[in-house]
C-alpha cells in the first residue's frame, strides 16, 4: 500500500489562539484539514492524548489537545474480532476456528482496556502508511508508559501482524510474532499440537544472511543450513523470512546427523544442496528472522538476528 501521510498537527494554531485569548481576543483557531475534512497530523511527530474508551483490541477512542476526539486504529497489528462472523478465514496461521478466535477477540479487548483505558498515551503516525484507514480512523502507533501497545499485544499473543500494509515497525513486529507463535503464547496455543510442543529433531543450524561482496550480484551468498537429529522427510515443510516469502520443501530427506543447505539463488539441487531460485537477495543484513514450519504449519524453529 503506497499512501503519503501529511500528519500536520495544529500546535502553531493552538499557541496563536492562546496568545490572542490572553490578550482579550476571542478568535477561532484554524486547523489544517486533509481532503476528507479530518484534522491533519505530521508523521513521525508524537501527539499526546488520553484514552477515553476501548472499542476493541486494536481500536481506541482518544481525546487530544483542544478536546478533539479521534478514533485510533493501532498501526501494524490486528486482533480477532469480537463477533464470530468477523473471524471466518485464515488470517491467523494454523487457526481457523471462529469461536476460538472470537473468545480471544474479547480477551484482546480486555487486555487493551487494562493497558490504556483512562491513561495518557502518545500517538505517532508512520510515513510509510496512510494517515487514516478506509473508515476514517487515525492509524498510529500507541505509546504507553514507555512501551508500545502493538508490541505488548503481539508479545502476549493477543494479536497478529497486519501484513497487508507497509509500516516501519513491520520487521520488528514479525520477529515478536514469531517468538509468540513458537512459544505457543496466547491465541497461538491452539496452533501447537502435542508433537510440536516437543523439541523438533530438525533445527536451523545457521544462517548466512550477509553475502560476500554485493548482495545483489551474489544471491547464493545467502543460505540457510538445517540440521536433524533423526532421519526426516521434509516434504511439505516450509521456511519463510519476515517479509512472508515462503519456500516449500519437496521430497527431501535429511539423514540423522546430517545437514541440508538452502541457497537463496538458483542452481541445480543435489541431496544436500537446495535452491530457493530467487533472483535477488532476500535476507536482511541488519535484522531479520527465518521460521521453519512442519507440514501442519507449526513453527518448530526460529533463527533471528539484529536488534
Amino acid at each position: 500500500m503506497s499512501r503519503k501521510c501529511p500528519f500536520h498537527f495544529m500546535l502553531l494554531g493552538i499557541a496563536l489562539g492562546a496568545l490572542l485569548a490572553a490578550a482579550g481576543c476571542t478568535v477561532p483557531v484554524n486547523v489544517t484539514l486533509d481532503p476528507s475534512g479530518h484534522p491533519a497530523y505530521m508523521c513521525g511527530v508524537p501527539v499526546d492524548a488520553r484514552v477515553t474508551r476501548v472499542i476493541d483490541g486494536d481500536t481506541i477512542a482518544v481525546k487530544i489537545a483542544g478536546g478533539r476526539e479521534e478514533t485510533v486504529r493501532v498501526l501494524g497489528i490486528d486482533t480477532p474480532e469480537t463477533e464470530e462472523h468477523g473471524n471466518w478465514g485464515n488470517e491467523y496461521e494454523g487457526i481457523s476456528n471462529p469461536s476460538y478466535l472470537t473468545s480471544w477477540g474479547h480477551r484482546a479487548s480486555n487486555q487493551t482496556e487494562s493497558l490504556v483505558k483512562g491513561k495518557s498515551v502518545t500517538l505517532m503516525a508512520d510515513c510509510m502508511t496512510g494517515e487514516r484507514d478506509r473508515y476514517g480512523r487515525l492509524l498510529a502507533y500507541v505509546g504507553i508508559e514507555g512501551s508500545d501497545l502493538g508490541s505488548l499485544l503481539l508479545q502476549g499473543g493477543y494479536a497478529r501482524v497486519y501484513t497487508e500494509e507497509s509500516f516501519g515497525k513491520k520487521q520488528l513486529y514479525l520477529l515478536i510474532q514469531s517468538e509468540a507463535q513458537l512459544a505457543g503464547t496466547g491465541l497461538w496455543s491452539a496452533a501447537k499440537t502435542p508433537e510440536s510442543s516437543q523439541k523438533s529433531p530438525v533445527s536451523i543450524a545457521s544462517v548466512q544472511y550477509d553475502a560476500p561482496g554485493d548482495d545483489r550480484e551474489n544471491p547464493n551468498g545467502e543460505y540457510i543450513v538445517l540440521a536433524s537429529e533423526e532421519t526426516v522427510n521434509l516434504s511439505g515443510w516450509t521456511i519463510a523470512d519476515n517479509s512472508g516469502t515462503v519456500y516449500t520443501f519437496g521430497d527431501v530427506v535429511i539423514p540423522a546427523g546430517d545437514r541440508v543447505t538452502l541457497y537463496i539463488g538458483s542452481g541445480t539441487p543435489t541431496g544436500t544442496r537446495l535452491y530457493w531460485n530467487l533472483s535477488a537477495p532476500l535476507l536482511g543484513n541488519d535484522a531479520d528472522a527465518v521460521t521453519l514450519r512442519d507440514p501442519e504449519g507449526n513453527a518448530v524453529a526460529v533463527y533471528r538476528w539484529g536488534p
